[in-house]
């Protein structure tokens, strides 16, 4: 039997457990067809043979519309730092919304996060608001155009911006294609990308700060600013070295070219995020996700000589809006779980993230499977492959059949991770959880250890 169909046998095997147990997702997800293009309205949210419906959240668990219930390990892709239903952010919410949900006006809470995040990210002194981690990154690359009166950037192959054109590039390049990697190739995500946008947009490799610096610095003239995750998340929760990140910071204000960080997922790192927790401080920064208590935000972040130029008091200020940019409800909701994440909670979260780590490799170990766990503080993440991972390159070695039966057979243990067996610690999470996750992985290893030997038999010791 060739691999492809020992894949086949073994997906159907475990897919059917799967769909025993979730038939009302299953038909929802058939009426979901009719109405929706693949049956969903978010890439990230969709796995065969379909998506599980999910009808309530309470603090570190799901429950299903089939009465299932799982450990949330993936929380909304992080967002969710406090868990489902956080009771300080539910009654912020439904005060608020009985006040009214959003005006087209000022409200005080928007002033009153903005304060919060100031006092703690470093290059924060002054804020904007608007709805998601992505036109947070879009918003922040303006600022920087605005800024220089250039118009290239330099983006991290691997790097996850959101969906906006102009980082919708090299993310997860096919490496035939991608060039050297010394010299890395812009390639599009998809046809509808434009050529021009393309030649906007310089590529350099992660983790490789000789080859970053040359490249920005023969580019110098042209750049706008630079952009980069200190720790890479759709690339699989890859930490950058010190290095790296102070090799990009040296260059770009050697040359005067604004550095933003997109602190998106790394916020949850530390009260003031990555660039706090070790002391490299951008010129921007791109927020989103825990600052909104499980409600659609983002933030661009900045010094002052760079958010200044947003301001309608600045001659040929640069604008900025959004019809639900600041609402009030977003607005109650970050206060509260901003308020809620204090530095001896996010140390917790931390450790707990150790031990699930720890926990993981373990549970290798314990039956013979390699696979590379990486991850820090309170993300982790799983790699089917023998490579150490520490660029997409690496990464992208994975095995990705093996990627996806062990999701679902994750699912069928009531372990919900995220799709790519990415896991991230909520604050309601203590050992038990973390632990339950270790075990559960374990006998998830046993069930697929006879389908690794056959189809990748390199990751078994």
């Amino acid at each position: 039997m060739d691999s492809r169909a020992t894949y086949e046998e073994t997906f159907k095997r475990v897919a059917s457990l799967y769909a025993i147990k979730r038939p009302k997702s299953e038909q929802c997800y058939k009426a979901a067809l009719s109405y929706m293009p693949g049956g969903d309205t978010r890439t990230v949210t969709f796995y065969r043979p379909f998506p599980t419906y999910m009808e309530r959240g309470e603090k570190y668990r799901l429950y299903d519309v089939d009465g299932n219930t799982y450990i949330d390990f993936g929380n909304n892709q992080t967002s969710l730092i406090h868990g489902h239903a956080h009771p300080r952010i539910v009654e912020a919410v439904i005060g608020q919304v009985r006040r009214g949900s959003v005006f087209a006006a000022p409200v005080e809470h928007q002033f009153r996060l903005a304060q919060i995040i100031c006092s703690r990210v470093p290059s924060s002194d002054k804020v904007r608001f608007c709805n998601s981690g992505t036109e947070a990154t879009l918003g922040a690359i303006r600022l920087a155009r605005a800024y220089r009166k250039r118009y290239k950037i330099v983006k991290v192959e691997g790097g996850y911006h959101g969906s906006h054109d102009l980082v919708e590039i090299s993310v997860r390049p096919p490496l035939d294609k991608a060039g050297p990697i010394d010299n890395p190739r812009s390639l599009p995500e998809d046809v509808s990308v434009p050529p021009g946008v393309i030649q906007d947009c310089i590529v350099i490799p992660f983790n490789n700060p000789a080859v970053a610096r040359r490249i920005i610095t023969e580019h110098r003239d042209d750049l706008a600013g630079a952009i980069v995750e200190p720790v890479q998340g759709s690339c699989g929760m890859i930490p950058s070295t010190l290095e790296y990140l102070r090799t990009l910071r040296e260059v770009t204000s050697q040359y005067d070219i604004p550095l933003i960080f997109d602190e998106v997922y790394t916020l949850r790192l530390h009260v003031g995020g990555w660039q706090k927790l070790h002391n490299i401080v951008p010129d921007i920064t791109a927020l989103g996700k825990i600052i909104g208590g499980g409600y659609p935000v983002g933030a661009i972040a900045g010094l002052e000589k760079y958010m200044s130029l947003f301001s309608p008091l600045t001659p040929g200020f640069l604008s900025h809006s959004g019809t639900f940019n600041g609402n009030p409800v977003t607005m109650v909701a970050g206060v509260a779980a901003m308020t809620e994440l204090t530095a001896e909670a996010i140390d917790r979260i931390n450790q707990l993230g150790a031990r699930m780590r720890a926990n993981l490799v373990n549970a290798l170990s314990e039956t013979g499977v390699i696979a590379q766990v990486t991850g820090t503080g309170s993300l982790g993440q799983l790699h089917f492959t023998k490579q150490e991972v520490t660029d997409w390159r690496s990464a992208s070695s994975g095995k990705l059949d093996v990627r996806t039966l062990m999701h679902l057979s994750f699912m069928n243990r009531g372990i919900f991770p995220g799709g790519r067996l990415m896991f991230n610690i909520s604050t309601p999470m203590t050992e038990k959880e973390v632990d339950a996750l270790g075990a559960s992985f374990k006998d998830c290893l046993l069930e697929l250890k006879p389908y690794i030997e056959k189809t990748a038999p390199e990751l078994i010791v």
